[in-house]
């Protein structure tokens, strides 16, 4: 399996219609790139943030004092990850657009599971977006 070079598009990405808007401006237009994650693909990147921080936890109890929270902190996050990345059926990749505040087109930097509405920061004014699928 080839893995696509970084800053490509994912090739089983979709690109997704969606609005950005703000308080006291016009939604404007976006498109959002979208990956549809099957059962195997969420459990793969279930299994591999579980495993992440357990491992973390395995290097923790070697911290003295400190591995008395450490440890079951990464534990419980691990699970707490892994049953996020689970439910994760359709994962937003990025998000272009013209921000309804300063009119400027930008890449939106986002991650994530897509759905609902969801809180963006214009990477030129700093304004608070709202992402929504159209």
């Amino acid at each position: 399996m080839s893995v696509p070079a970084p800053g490509a598009p994912h090739p089983a990405a979709a690109a997704v219609r969606a609005s950005l808007s703000v308080f006291g401006a016009e939604p404007t237009a976006a498109t959002a790139t979208v990956l549809e994650q099957g059962p195997g693909r969420r459990a793969g990147r279930a299994l591999a943030g579980l495993g992440m921080f357990w491992g973390a936890a395995a290097a923790a109890v070697f911290i003295p004092v400190a591995h008395w929270f450490l440890v079951p902190g990464l534990l419980l996050c691990g699970v707490a990850v892994a049953a996020l990345r689970l439910r994760e059926e359709r994962r937003l990749l990025g998000v272009r657009g013209t921000c309804p505040r300063c009119r400027a087109e930008a890449d939106f930097p986002a991650s994530g599971r897509f759905g609902g509405e969801r809180d963006l920061v214009c990477p030129r004014c700093h304004a608070r977006l709202r992402l929504a699928p159209a």
